[in-house]
């Protein structure tokens, strides 16, 4: 008991020491997002994209984490899988996990993810358009704050989505699949991006 209690203090004191200022935010979009034959769809939050977003932007010392869906449904199972941690047993049995998960914001539209994050909008796609594509690796060297959005199913309606500042450079393969796990394009994007994330 008296090494869990330790170990909670010490990963709350690095919790509390971040420095909150990020400049740099990700949005995991569910609706609009393309499904297989190209048409305007919805797909289920899942707990695992839940967990894997916070907890590697959480390593990446980026945040907000926004998840898009105007389901009054899903943001209730959201909040289900959220209140273990944030309000329950969970979170004072792991504080480092709460903490993680603090970041969470549950939005309707982009739009809102856009207004009370501000900044730079970026696009991501395995088949981005040719034009204004940007390398992740030289965003920060952008003045301002950046939102780095990602798409679920077949990826983002962008037709029916604000237009964005640009879109980040595609992560090329060399095997027989196209198409990565969003949590998987999500570290690999973040780990580009480089240091320092915040101001």
């Amino acid at each position: 008991m008296n090494r869990l209690c330790s170990e909670a203090k010490i990963v709350a004191v690095k919790m509390a020491t971040m420095n909150p200022e990020s400049r740099v935010a990700v949005a995991l979009v569910h609706y609009p997002v393309r499904n297989r034959k190209g048409e305007t769809s919805a797909t289920a939050i899942t707990s695992m994209d839940v967990h894997d977003f916070c907890r590697t932007c959480a390593f990446y010392d980026v945040g907000p984490v926004y998840f898009v869906h105007p389901s009054a449904g899903m943001h209730a199972m959201v909040k289900d899988i959220t209140d273990y941690w944030l309000e329950g047993e969970g979170g004072a049995r792991n504080p480092g996990r709460k903490e993680v998960l603090r970041q969470l914001r549950m939005v309707e539209n982009l739009g809102e993810a856009i207004e009370g994050f501000g900044g730079s909008v970026w696009y991501t796609s395995a088949k981005p358009p040719a034009e204004h594509l940007q390398p992740a690796s030289g965003l920060l060297q952008i003045e301002g704050r950046h939102l780095i959005v990602f798409g679920t199913g077949w990826g983002l309606d962008e037709l029916h989505l604000p237009t964005p500042s640009g879109w980040l450079s595609p992560i090329e393969g060399t095997g027989m699949v196209r198409h990565l796990s969003v949590r998987a394009a999500l570290a690999i994007y973040l780990d580009r991006l480089g240091t320092p994330l915040r101001r």
